[in-house]
Order: structure tokens, then sequence, then C-alpha cells
């Protein structure tokens, strides 16, 4: 899976690079550049007897692509790409949680006990937006830009951590469980940036940006219940991102 998006990345870079090098004089039509960052991710959550954990440190990496909109200047773009994002949240709970139990080599079961997940689902996702930029200024070296647009992302892995209290107050931990099932597959969100470059030298220019994104739609599927109550569980991800980047 792995080698497949590192694939996709190296055949979209290839493309937009070979266009970029057919542009010289005027202001290009298309800007590449690669992104990385940390993220602060929380989730809220109005599932009944569920409390959310605070806020969970996330990443985002990936491969930004901007078009120009006006081919006579360079204000205006359509902003898109590929990126990968680790969405991390924490929820607090009480249910049946199943496990492997190593001692009879079976799946086992323990009754009504105190969970707490922190859950790390990873999106492919591909943002759709519309990116303004300012004229440079402060010797043509400084640009200020805002993105306003929407995201939208596929599940490619979901795990948790768990920590389980049981009834005689003793706490055993499991990791790396395997949610994929339970999380959403696709994720729509709102997805604005604020941020700056940095022309170092004719079009190469550094970039940092601060991200907030606002999910749509539940990060869980509806089949996915507390088992006790009954109830569907919901969680709303919310995310502020810090982007640093290079544009070639």
């Amino acid at each position: 899976m792995r080698k497949q998006y590192v694939a996709i990345f190296i055949v979209v870079y290839l493309f937009c690079n070979n266009m970029l090098l057919a542009q010289v004089n005027r202001p290009r039509r298309v800007e590449i550049g690669i992104i990385a960052g940390p993220t602060i991710d929380w989730c809220v959550t109005n599932t009944p007897n569920y409390k959310t954990t605070g806020v969970k440190a996330g990443g985002v990496y990936g491969l930004n692509i901007d078009l120009s909109l006006v081919q006579t200047a360079s204000n205006y773009y359509f902003s898109t790409g590929i990126n990968a994002r680790h969405i991390r949240y924490g929820l607090e709970y009480v249910d049946d949680y199943k496990f492997f139990n190593n001692n009879t080599n079976k799946m086992d079961i323990m009754s009504s006990v105190a969970i707490n997940s922190v859950f790390n689902a990873i999106y492919v996702t591909l943002p759709t937006a519309i990116k303004l930029k300012t004229n440079p200024f402060g010797g043509g070296k400084f640009v200020v830009f805002g993105i306003m647009g929407l995201e939208h992302g596929v599940a490619v892995s979901a795990k948790s951590n768990d920590k389980v209290t049981k009834q005689d107050g003793t706490v055993d931990k499991f990791e790396k469980i395997n949610h994929y099932k339970n999380i959403a597959i696709l994720k729509e969100s709102l997805y604005i940036v604020l941020g700056g470059e940095y022309i170092i030298q004719n079009n190469t220019k550094a970039t940092f940006g601060i991200g907030y994104d606002l999910g749509f739609n539940n990060m869980f599927r509806k089949k996915y219940k507390n088992t006790l109550s009954e109830q569907k569980v919901h969680a709303q991800a919310h995310r502020i991102e810090f982007q640093f980047g290079i544009i070639f």
C-alpha cells in the first residue's frame, strides 16, 4: 500500500515538473511543492456517557499543487494536491471489551469496563480550494496567502491504543487495535489556511501556514454502536495544522 502512495506522488510530481519547465518569463501556471508538519487534533462527541480526552498530536505530509486561474497574474489559484493526514483523538466510555486472550488463544470479553481509547486514523486527502496571494513585498521577498475550500479524504488505516479499567480496579493495556471496520471510509471537511512565502531565489520559495480543519461527518461508521446502550457512537474531528514546505 505504501509503495502505491509513493508511485502516485512521483507520477504527479513528474507531470507537474514538466509543465513548470516550459514557464520562464510569465507568471507560472502551475506551482508544486511539498509540505510536512505537526497537527493538534481533538474531537467533539454528543454520544451519551462518552467523554473526549483532550488534544492529541498528529501529523500531515504530502504534495501541494496550485493552478493559476489568471494567466497574467500570480494572485489567484485553484489549490489541490495529495496528502496523508494522521488524525488522532481520544474517547472515554463504558462498554464490553473484546480482546484476544493469549492464554487461551481465542477471543475473550470483559463486561462493563471503563475504556480509554486513543484513535489514530490515517486518511489520504485531496483538497479542493481557492488560494489568494498578495503581490511580493519587503524587497520582493515575502508573499502572504490564504486558502479556503474543502478537503476530501479516504481512510487507509485506523488503530487505537486502549486502556481498560476493570471493575476490580485493575488496568489492562492494548496497543494498535485495528478499528478500520469502525472508522468512516470517507471524510469531508472545511479547510482553511493562512500563511506566507519567502522567495529564496527565482521560483524557489519556503512556505509556512497555519491551517484549521473542521470535519463535517461522523468519524465512525453508522453500524458502530456501544454494545451496552445500543447507541451509535458519534465524534466530529477538529484539527489545527502547522505546515512547513517548499515550492519548486
